[in-house]
């Protein structure tokens, strides 16, 4: 009864307030709503079985029209340049294929100077633009081009491709350049490929003290550098595909063959291969990523949601008497403040479980250089339709251990279990710690680093760490019980192993500084 009351007693209000504050105040108070706006190219009128009456025909039309926290739906086709300048909160977004392939100059741009620009935003904050892809092909040979250049702004890029702008000078598919400290960018799922200039240039090119995330992206094939941190504060660039399993081309990592990086960038972990799944889910959706990473996100609430293999153990040891399965694989989540509960499933084969209990399988994460369990995780054994013996699920909520709700998720996950009999250890520490006396510890240490960060990223070495642990249990046992036996196997063999990888750590280390 006393809801009824509350719900007549609303009208009542709502109703008497019309009456009294008149239209002006009503249609002021509408005002504060958001509004979508639609763009398509050639203007208004009826397109794909819908009506764009209302529709803009320019991106920029749009723009100059929108207003704080509105969104601009672009259709299929291909557009004018376009500029931000002085909004805040306006999401530019197209689900169908818009294409940019024309250029504005703008004059002058901090550090830069002049500038033949695709998408500039012009002290701006909050501003998103995402799935509109940028084809520089048109742009291509004046003296400055850039793709997409946030300057004195905020803002995200998501989920589009900027690629095929090359500079006489300066290049970059996107730039974050301003006065110092005022640009803050996140870059998530994007390809950026063929960018960079024939003087300067790169993929990504940050300066002016400016701040740069780059997260699930691939960024392959640019000319000069894939990332160049000009003046920039440290570059988050970890998790992104550079084109090669090795990693980005760079100075402590000498043995990548990836699109290059220079400057104060963080790029260690990197991913191991291209397979990156990017979905926007609004209230509830699944992001299957299967094909990429044999795993699903099941979402309840609004969120972006990126997922990726790294291919490679990130140089974690798991838990005593727990063996992982190696299937690495990141989820990334830039913003839960809208989400109320996270599910990840990890599925299996049959092969891939063999020798674990699969009762105990469940999903672990990477916490600093240890893997953990989650603390809701468990296991669905059922088999699925496509060919799956099961999987291991892991929820996250406001109440886990990893929460959703504060910021953002980013985990790095496996699956694994318990082996129901004396399962192999790693490079055997009974071996090693027979023959190697106090310093044992160390040197398990650097074998198993070897072990994760090389052999296990190769298909012969994985071959041989299988027959290790298969084999080594009855020669550790045998060892371990002569005294001669000790000393030579740990002067002719351990010894001389360990110091051979010490001295060449920097050379095959993602670690290394």
């Amino acid at each position: 009864m006393k809801t009824i009351l509350s719900i007549l007693l609303a009208l009542v209000l709502a109703a008497t307030l019309g009456l009294v504050v008149g239209p002006g105040l009503v249609k002021a108070a509408q005002a504060v709503s958001h509004t979508t706006w639609y763009v398509v190219e050639g203007g208004a009128g009826a397109q794909d079985g819908r009506d764009w009456a209302s529709a803009f025909p320019t991106i920029q039309e749009a723009i100059d029209a929108a207003g704080s926290g509105d969104t601009i739906m672009v259709a299929a086709g291909v557009y004018h340049a376009f500029v931000v300048e002085g909004k805040p909160n306006i999401s530019m977004i197209s689900t169908e294929g818009a294409t940019v392939t024309a250029a504005n100059l703008i004059t002058p741009l901090p550090v830069v100077g002049n500038a033949w620009v695709m998408a500039a935003v012009y002290e701006s904050q909050n501003v998103n633009i995402e799935g509109i892809s940028f084809d520089g092909t048109g742009v291509s040979g004046k003296p400055v081009a850039v793709g997409i250049a946030y300057v004195d702004s905020t803002g995200k890029i998501t989920g589009l491709t900027v690629e095929n702008i090359i500079a006489t000078n300066l290049g970059a598919g996107v730039a974050i350049i301003g006065h110092v400290g005022t640009s803050t960018v996140e870059i998530i799922g994007a390809t950026i490929s063929n960018n960079g200039g024939l003087g300067q240039g790169a993929g990504i090119y940050v300066c002016g003290g400016s701040t740069l995330k780059a997260h699930c992206n691939k960024i392959v094939d640019n000319t000069n550098l894939g990332v160049l941190n000009d003046g920039g504060k440290t570059v988050d660039a970890t998790g992104n595909w550079w084109g090669d399993k090795s990693g980005p081309s760079h100075q402590t990592n000498p043995l990548g063959m990836g699109n290059g990086v220079f400057g104060d960038v963080d790029f260690k972990p990197w991913l191991g291969a291209g397979e990156i799944v990017l979905q926007t889910v609004f209230t509830w959706g699944i992001v299957d990523a299967k094909a990429a990473a044999d795993a699903e996100v099941e979402v309840e609430g609004n969120a972006t949601v990126a997922v990726a293999p790294y291919g490679y153990n990130l140089g974690g040891s798991p838990p005593t008497d727990l063996a992982l399965l190696g299937k690495y694989f990141n989820v990334y989540v830039p913003d839960t403040r809208q989400v109320n509960e996270v599910e990840i499933r990890l599925y299996y084969t049959d092969a891939e479980v063999e020798g674990l209990d699969e009762t105990s399988l469940r999903l672990f994460w990477l916490n600093g250089n240890e893997w953990e369990p989650f603390s809701d995780t468990g296991v669905n054994t059922a088999s699925t339709d496509d060919g799956y013996s099961g999987y291991m699920w892991a929820k996250t909520t406001a109440t886990t251990v990893l929460s959703v709700g504060d910021s953002q998720l980013n985990i790095d996950i496996d699956g694994g279990g318990e082996s129901p009999s004396n399962p192999p250890t790693p490079w055997c520490p009974a071996t090693v710690a027979a023959a190697s006396g106090t310093n044992a510890a160390k040197k398990l240490d650097t074998l198993r680093e070897f072990r994760d960060e090389v052999l296990l990223r190769r298909s012969p070495g994985a071959t041989f760490v299988s027959f290790y642990y298969r084999n080594s249990p009855p020669i550790a046992d045998f060892i371990s019980r002569h005294e001669v036996l000790k000393t030579v196997v740990r002067m002719g063999l351990v010894d001389p192993i360990v110091a051979i990888l010490n001295w060449s750590h920097d050379l095959w280390s993602q670690r290394a500084p």
